[in-house]
């Protein structure tokens, strides 16, 4: 009976050794599989383009400005004078005055009196009691023009002679008025002799020495400003 009791506790000594140890080993764990879950891309970006500008229209280029061409036409065989810069009773471009440059305008005439052996030209302010511009005598009677800028010498090759102006100069003295407008004659006049005077003569001496020589004359007004 005894031994009986041995054996079984015996058995169950041993059951309870095997399951120690069997409660000690560790389990052999399978290795979990990390599953990568790659991240969804991100939804696409609009591209924003530029605004596309409005091209400007192009500009226009101002045509440069000319001088008005005097709508009178020359007939050359009438004594008539005229300027290629102003019209009669035009206004005077700026250049010929004491604004711009200073200079002449150039002149151009039909044909003298067949017997005229000098020309003479007078330039006066009419408007401020006919002070002188300018005296250019002597003038050889086959010459139908004068271009712009004639120097202020006193004498010329040709025998062209100046006298002087109001402000006591040789040759031309463009306009300079105050406030106006101004009117400046411009006349020629057809000689049947040679004036005997020096450079730099006076309006009134010469005047005396044209008296009873004048076959024509004519004349342009200008005006100013």
């Amino acid at each position: 009976m005894i031994s009986r009791y041995l054996r079984f506790a015996f058995i169950a000594l041993i059951a309870l050794i095997v399951l120690s140890i069997t409660s000690c080993v560790p389990t052999s764990s399978q290795p979990t599989a990390v599953v990568e879950v790659s991240p969804s891309p991100p939804p696409p970006t609009e591209t924003q383009l530029p605004p596309t500008q409005t091209p400007l229209p192009p500009t226009e280029t101002p045509a440069p400005t000319k001088t008005p061409e005097p709508t009178s036409t020359l007939d050359p065989a009438i004594f008539e004078l005229r300027s290629p810069a102003f019209g009669s009773e035009e206004s005077i471009p700026g250049i010929y005055t004491c604004k711009g440059d200073d200079i002449s305008p150039p002149l151009e005439w039909g044909d003298p009196p067949e017997n005229t052996i000098s020309l003479v030209l007078l330039v006066e302010d009419i408007t401020a009691s006919n002070l002188v511009h300018w005296i250019l005598f002597n003038i050889p009677p086959e010459t139908r023009s004068l271009p712009r800028a004639v120097p202020t010498s006193g004498h010329f090759k040709d025998g062209r002679q100046q006298g002087r102006n109001q402000i006591l100069k040789l040759g031309y003295f463009g306009p300079c008025p105050m406030p106006g407008p101004n009117q400046y004659r411009f006349r020629l006049y057809a000689l049947d002799v040679t004036l005997d005077l020096e450079d730099g003569v006076m309006k009134i001496p010469m005047k005396e020495a044209m008296k009873g020589h004048i076959l024509a004359e004519t004349e342009v007004i200008g005006v100013y400003p």
